[in-house]
């Protein structure tokens, strides 16, 4: 740290947030010889990456982001370099249907159905509307349900406001394999940002929440309060912002709301481009793997023992998943979008009867039957969390190149960064924060030299 009294602290750059992207904006700052100091409300680094562990589970259990998602060459150098194995998630997908459990190995050919008519040109529309004319024809009915399910889980949206065209720009899933290829870290997603942050402790103060930005062009005071109730001013020559859209458009007064002086324009003109997405997740370890003794709805001399993903058709959290290919008694269940908003807020005791309920139906299997195996459930609500606001972003119709535009700085002096910020539009995804935290360290480089 350059210079640094009781409460007040001198830095070339400030950085709000201590999830991957403002990591990795810290490292690249600290290892171009810059002082830094980042500043993280939470008791722990990692943001909406939140790893914990069981002594009864040889395997990381995680309450958000888990997934590796495509070709991610940013993380994927970073797990390695950090010695962090990743597997290839493989295995077999079911879906109920009717009174029996289908083998659903054709999902990606057939959200592919409705997903390749996505309009990359002309006026943009909501994906509720572009659902309305029909895409693929009278022979795809099933497939628009299954895109439907697809956005809302996946993107974590409203179907009503999630824009048609950012799906388009982003490249469909469907159509490429090495997109729809996810990896898993058992040892926990933790170890990255850990990696990240190795031999920065000095420079990272935890617990302390910022409260008001005062800036002008080259110039930012950020004041912030610890958890101790000790008053802090950070002073820098310019600052990264990777607090989620969920706390910069939270009203004033709000827990964990942050006071813009003077509000950068950027900022307002994103409110109605950008959205936080909502989910909710559960993780549920049992006595036993009970899904691979024979279902009544399973298939003759099928089994389900290399199962790995489930397409319920619940309101409840209607995915489901296991942790194959490790061999263990865990399925995480999720709900995106708007069955996630309805779960919002709710007690631990019932999104957890919720959860066994919703389990029980999609498998087929009495409720008792569930309940009897379950040893601990785990949860997290990050529509709650006044330090998220949400799970993660996506483009409202109109917004398409809004992230782009989000990652621009403004006046040489303020960066916004972190997933929503992905100029490559990567949103929702680590890779894309940590590509996003690095872009706003380099445009910091640059405005300083």
């Amino acid at each position: 740290m350059s210079e640094r009294s009781a409460n007040k602290i001198d830095v070339d750059v400030a950085i709000i947030g201590a999830g991957v992207a403002g990591l990795a904006a810290t490292r690249a700052l600290a290892d171009a010889g810059l002082t830094t100091c980042t500043l993280e409300a939470r008791d722990r680094i990692g943001g909406r990456m939140y790893t914990v562990r069981d002594e009864r589970l040889p395997h990381a259990i995680e309450l958000g982001a888990e997934f590796i998602h495509g070709s991610a060459p940013e993380l994927v150098e970073l797990a390695r370099d950090a010695r962090l194995a990743a597997f290839t998630i493989e295995g077999s997908h079911w879906h109920p249907h009717g009174r029996r459990l289908t083998r659903a190995d054709d999902f990606w050919a057939d959200l592919h159905k409705v997903m390749r008519y996505l309009p990359e040109k002309g006026a943009d529309e909501s994906f509720a509307d572009f659902l309305d004319r029909a895409p693929g024809g009278r022979g795809a009915g099933e497939a628009r349900t299954l895109s439907k399910q697809f956005v809302e889980g996946f993107h974590a949206a409203q179907p009503e406001k999630i824009s048609a065209k950012a799906l388009a720009d982003g490249g469909a899933p469907s159509e490429d394999p090495e997109e729809q290829r996810m990896m898993r870290i058992p040892a926990g997603y933790d170890g990255v940002p850990r990696w990240l942050a190795r031999g920065l402790d000095e420079r990272i103060m935890t617990e302390t929440v910022v409260a008001a930005v005062e800036w002008e062009r080259g110039s930012v005071t950020i004041s912030a309060r610890t958890s101790g109730g000790t008053n802090v001013s950070i002073r820098a020559r310019a600052a990264i912002v990777t607090a989620s859209l969920g706390v910069l458009f939270a009203p004033p007064g709000a827990p964990g709301a942050i006071v813009f002086q003077p509000v950068p324009p950027l900022l307002e003109k994103i409110r109605s481009k950008l959205t936080m997405g909502s989910v909710q997740k559960v993780v549920m370890l049992f006595q036993e793997r009970w899904w691979t003794e024979k279902l009544k709805w399973a298939p003759k001399d099928a089994s389900l023992d290399d199962m790995s993903f489930l397409y319920g058709d619940t309101g409840d959290y209607p995915t489901w998943w296991t942790l194959h290919p490790a061999h263990l008694p865990v399925i995480v269940g999720w709900a995106g979008g708007p069955s996630a908003q309805r779960l919002t807020g709710k007690p631990y005791e019932e999104k957890r009867d919720r959860a066994i309920a919703a389990l029980a139906k999609n498998f087929g299997v009495t409720r008792r039957r569930v309940e009897s195996q379950v040893l601990e459930l785990w949860t997290h609500d990050w529509d709650m969390d006044p330090y998220a606001g949400g799970a993660y972003s996506y483009s409202l119709v109109g917004g398409a190149t809004a992230a782009a535009k989000f990652a621009r700085g403004v006046d040489g002096t303020l960066w916004f960064a972190g997933e929503a910020a992905d100029a490559e539009g990567r949103n929702g995804t680590v890779n894309g924060a940590i590509g996003s935290g690095r872009a706003a360290a380099k445009g910091v480089q640059e405005a300083l030299a």
